[in-house]
């Protein structure tokens, strides 16, 4: 099994499966969105946050470490007016606008990403973000083991794959159709068994919920 050595939030790897080796990205209607979703999926790792439905409600907003979570934290009080109030997940993700771009920042600050800058006719700002190709490789890899089944489920990995599904991402990375079933499968909580826990499981239901946001090749 190829290793992915894992350093990052669950938005980083988002962000890390959408760089394409040339510097450009796979982009969708709103590739911020996407990433804010992510964004929901790692504190539900943590344990920050609660969902019931599309609700979600933070319920520990202490310091993370994280300079973009703790900057998350004081937008969602913000947001709910106050600290016990849960707000729409479909709300909350429209609205964090510039998302995207800061995990990418975060990729850079750890080398995975290689800024490159250039203009475009000169003049308009059009640089490219090389991935290190190891690194988003073995990441890749985890998830082609897991869709064939080579590879047992776990909490980020269930998330990892609702995104990667959810997205459109399943048909632009070199799935067969029965990995991009099994990935389906893990989206909608089908046979997960053991794997996950009632608020993985939730945020799997939430994420699943939202309207996809189809990513397509450009960038």
């Amino acid at each position: 099994m190829a290793e992915f050595p894992n350093p990052l939030a669950l938005p980083d790897e988002f962000v890390l499966l959408l760089h394409k080796g040339n510097g450009t990205y796979f982009v969708s209607a709103n590739p911020n969105t996407a990433t804010a979703a992510a964004e929901i999926g790692e504190l539900v790792l943590r344990d920050r946050v609660e969902l019931t439905g599309t609700a979600v409600r933070l319920v520990d907003s202490g310091a993370s470490g994280l300079p973009w979570m703790d900057r998350l934290f004081e937008d969602f009080r913000q947001r709910a007016g106050r600290p016990d109030r849960p707000i729409d997940l479909s709300w909350w993700l429209a609205g964090r606008t510039g998302t995207f771009a800061t995990h990418r920042q975060v990729l850079v600050e750890h080398g995975i990403l290689r800024r490159e800058r250039r203009k475009f006719l000169g003049v308009l700002p059009d640089d490219r973000y090389h991935p290190d190709r190891g690194v988003r490789g073995a990441l890749l890899a985890e998830l082609h083991e897991l869709a064939a089944g080579r590879r047992p489920v776990d909490e980020r990995l269930a998330l990892l794959s609702a995104l990667t599904y959810r997205s459109g991402l399943v048909y632009l990375l070199d799935f067969d159709r029965a990995q991009r079933n099994r990935l389906k499968s893990i989206a909608e909580t089908e046979d997960l068994g053991d794997a996950v826990g009632a608020a993985v499981a939730a945020a799997l239901v939430a994420i699943t919920a939202v309207p996809a946001i189809i990513a397509v090749a450009g960038g």
